[in-house]
């Protein structure tokens, strides 16, 4: 397994070489990044496969199309985030080689699902919270789970789809981690955790307090037992009026 971060929020890239086929998640951000994570390739059929369809996720789409693409079946719905990578793109003078292109989605994950490729087992799991379109991938005999934007080390959760449905999910990841016996993530932003379920674990339990004490009305809520970061503030309190006006 390789993992590429991107310096644009430490967006995670993975790339998971099976021995037949390889697979790789959200491929981002700037060119060279991008252009990093290409030659690194191997030479086998490609799986290209998208946690969610944020748009700092997507971005690098156009050089990978040529791929098995997979991803949640609402991923479609979410075409208005090309426009925001476009946006930053101008605003930041990112120039590309190929134009943006919004992900096609060849095989849609409806559910829950399990697929044998080769000599991987991967089991599909829909999280929807952060956005509706979120999907964690297990690789079952590597215990190693792709997560998408959740159970990262630098941001609590945000939320811009529902904090019910958040709460569900890190409840049903917490079961599958412990079902499988995964030992390592891979989440959307910041440190992985390299072998330790433990680690895994007590970061849903952080996420989770944090959601509970958002949704009692606790509108100072603290994360991981400190004070919410200067920096995250206006996300906090975005969270904040989310859960009002749900």
């Amino acid at each position: 397994m390789k993992i590429f971060q991107s310096c644009l929020w430490q967006t995670n890239s993975t790339l998971i070489e099976g021995r037949e086929e390889c697979f790789l998640f959200d491929p981002t951000y700037y060119p060279h990044e991008v252009e990093r994570i290409k030659q690194a390739l191997p030479d086998k059929p490609l799986n290209l496969i998208y946690t969610h369809a944020d748009w700092d996720h997507i971005a690098g789409f156009s050089e990978f199309s040529f791929g098995h693409t997979l991803g949640h079946h609402q991923v479609k719905e979410q075409s208005d985030q090309l426009e925001k990578a476009g946006a930053f793109d101008l605003e930041w003078y990112v120039a590309r080689n190929k134009e943006l292109e919004f992900p096609r989605i060849d095989e849609e994950i409806m559910g829950e699902t399990t697929k044998v490729v080769s000599d991987e087992t991967l089991y599909f799991l829909p999280i929807p919270g952060h956005t509706s379109d979120m999907m964690a991938t297990f690789f079952l005999e590597r215990k190693v789970v792709v997560a998408g934007d959740v159970l990262s080390d630098l941001e609590f959760p945000f939320i811009f789809y529902s904090s019910q449905k958040y709460l569900e999910s890190l409840e049903k990841m917490k079961e599958k981690v412990l079902e499988f016996g995964i030992h390592t993530l891979v989440p959307g932003h910041g440190r992985p955790v390299l072998d330790s379920q433990r680690e895994i674990l007590r970061r849903i339990e952080d996420d989770l307090d944090y959601l509970h004490q958002l949704k009692s009305g606790n509108q100072i809520a603290c994360y991981r037992g400190e004070p919410i970061p200067a920096h995250l503030i206006s996300q906090h309190e975005g969270n904040i009026k989310f859960v009002e006006m749900e």
